[in-house]
Order: C-alpha cells, then structure tokens, then sequence
C-alpha cells in the first residue's frame, strides 16, 4: 500500500540512498520537533538483519545482544534530541494479534526507550488495515520538512518522497497530534500485554 496521492503528489520522489540523505539535511534543521508515525505491522529488510535471523530462530537472547549494538548507532541522536531538547516521538500503531515482527520490534523499543527514545504506542482496531489512506509511514520535522516512506506493497522500503508543501504538513502534523492524543507511552502498552 502506497501512501496517497495527496501526501506525495506534490513531493519529489528519491530512492533509499537520497533519503537518507534526506533525512541528514532535514534533521539539521529541526529546531523543536521531530515525530515518526509507523503503521505497517510487519517490514521486510533489504539486507540480512543478523538480530531478526537470531529471534526468527528463537534465540532470543542473542536477539537482544543484537539489537543493543545496533542501537548504540543510535545514541548520537538520542544525545542530540535530549541536548537540543526537542520534542522527538515515534508514534506506532499496533493491532493485535501481534505480528512476528512487531514481537521483534518491541525488544527493540525497550532498549532504544532505556537509551531515551520516547515511544508512544497507538492500540488500533485488528479490522483496521494498515497502512491505509489515513495511517502511513512518515517522518515530520518541525513544519518544514516531511519524508514520506514507499514500502510498496510488501513492506520492503524502496526509497519515499521528500515534501516542503505547508498543506501536506500541515495534514500530516494533525494526523501525528490526533495519534499522540490517543497514544500511551511503551511502558504502560507493554505492562498490558
């Protein structure tokens, strides 16, 4: 499911390299907010993910020595939100029953929470489906810049869209509010499942 013609129509498609650098440039100007919205419920890596294969084999533990050093890659960032004290939130949608991945997923959330990542979980109908025209992966920094995903139709990330359109942020940034609104901290989702 890609994301909707009114959100990247008036964008500039670029492939995974340039979105990530994208991203570097954007980041650099984030003066007080940054917010992820996440709505698949399983993604598919482009390469080998070694912590993925170890937890797909049920070694757990090894899942999340893994996972923890692919984390610390990480904490520049998280060094940086918190010395530039900007309001930065991964907002995730889940349904339930839990997929593989988001099984996965929420090893990793607890250490990138422990590390200071703010996580903020959105419980969704489970006939709800995601993404849809509504829910779908982007990344917004401050109003200024949106980056929105292309997963394609399998979850398997193949580059996105960069905008600077005031409406499509606009949209997208009361999208992440109404969420928010809605949402839980990761701590308190987990102490219910």
């Amino acid at each position: 499911m890609r994301p909707p013609q009114w959100a990247v129509s008036s964008g500039q498609r670029v492939g995974l390299d340039d979105f990530g650098a994208r991203f570097s440039t954007a980041w650099s100007r984030v003066r007080s907010r940054f917010l992820k919205l996440e709505c698949w419920q399983s993604y598919r890596e482009r390469e080998i993910n070694r912590s993925q294969a170890a937890y797909e084999l049920g070694d757990l533990r090894e899942a999340q020595r893994l996972l923890t050093l692919e984390s610390e890659t990480e904490r520049p960032l998280y060094e940086d939100v918190e010395a530039r004290e900007i309001d930065y939130a991964r907002i995730r949608l889940i349904k339930e029953p839990l997929t593989s991945y988001l099984d996965y997923e929420l090893i990793a959330y607890r250490i990138r929470a422990k590390m200071g990542e703010n996580i903020e979980i959105v419980h969704c109908d489970s006939n709800m489906r995601l993404p849809d025209d509504e829910h779908f992966d982007f990344l917004l920094f401050d109003r200024h810049t949106a980056l929105i995903h292309d997963y394609g139709d399998i979850g398997l990330q193949t580059g996105g869209w960069i905008t600077h359109d005031a409406d499509v942020i606009a949209s997208l940034e009361r999208k992440a509010i109404e969420l928010r609104r809605k949402a839980v901290p990761l701590q308190e989702f987990l102490a219910s499942v």
